[in-house]
């Protein structure tokens, strides 16, 4: 298991009823909106197969398909996720990934695994046996879900001692978010960055007119609550969270990298 870590910088001045059939009734929701496929959804060794073009270009990817290979590609932001029909293995990265159940052709549509493919995708997948609804939630709106969940712990803490509550900044939430992939992307963890930027360095960059600004980082958290409860039980991430100078607040939230979840938050009061 990896261990977690965080730094604070102080402020500055499916399981499916065995045999292969249609199941009309099979509804799957993404992100709260329900999939329309042009092949309707089978089960086969309790797993739902779904026609491979629609969920992956749902969850944002860009696909291709090799005839002569009976190749599905799928590729998004530094994630490539191939599958072959009939063959239990795909690949995501570069790494195989073994399937329960593989992909087939049916009705000249190539048909995936529901459940495998949207989680190699980053999403989470639950099933309704009773309701026989397939919800899937993005990455997207995870990372979206758990930054106002940080939010709302942070206003809570802030509350119980009376202090103002802050405000979600875009321009500072940006730039929680961009610390957090470079960090993925460049390997590290610090809040001054391999090129010698400091935290008042990158919001300087970004054109952030602050009176005083603070930084927050964690790693290997896997939720908002976690993440929150390391924070508070750190001395320098408290004096952050309850500064009551500051009003604005940014929070970055991104997957990847060594540590799997990164964290950032970015407190600031305006001039």
């Amino acid at each position: 298991m990896k261990k977690k870590i965080l730094i604070a910088a102080m402020a500055v001045s499916m399981a499916f009823p065995v045999v292969c059939r249609a199941e009309d009734d099979i509804r799957v929701y993404l992100d709260g909106a329900r999939l329309e496929f042009d092949a309707a959804p089978v089960i086969r060794d309790n797993s739902a197969l779904v026609p491979f073009r629609k969920i992956f270009e749902s969850l944002g990817m860009e696909v291709g398909w090799n005839g002569e290979a009976h190749t599905g590609t799928a590729q998004k932001d530094g994630l490539a996720i191939s599958v072959v029909t009939d063959s239990n293995v795909m690949r995501v990265n570069g790494k195989d990934v073994n399937l329960i159940t593989p992909p087939i052709i049916m009705s000249e549509r190539i048909l995936v695994p529901l459940r495998a493919v949207s989680e190699a995708a980053g999403a989470d997948v639950l099933w309704d046996g009773d309701a026989r609804t397939v919800t899937i939630t993005s990455e997207e709106a995870l990372l979206e879900n758990a930054r106002r969940e940080v939010l709302a712990l942070t206003n809570a803490e802030r509350a119980k001692y009376g202090l103002n509550p802050l405000t979600l900044d875009d321009r500072l939430t940006a730039a929680a978010d961009a610390h957090c992939d470079d960090m993925i992307l460049r390997g590290y963890f610090d809040h001054v960055n391999p090129d010698g930027k400091s935290p008042a360095d990158r919001l300087n960059d970004a054109g952030i007119d602050y009176m005083m600004m603070g930084e927050n980082i964690a790693a290997g958290q896997r939720s908002a609550e976690e993440v929150m409860t390391d924070w508070m039980n750190s001395e320098g991430h408290r004096e952050n969270i309850f500064n009551p100078d500051y009003k604005s607040i940014g929070i970055g939230v991104r997957r990847g990298g060594e540590y799997h979840m990164y964290w950032a938050q970015e407190f600031a009061r305006f001039k």
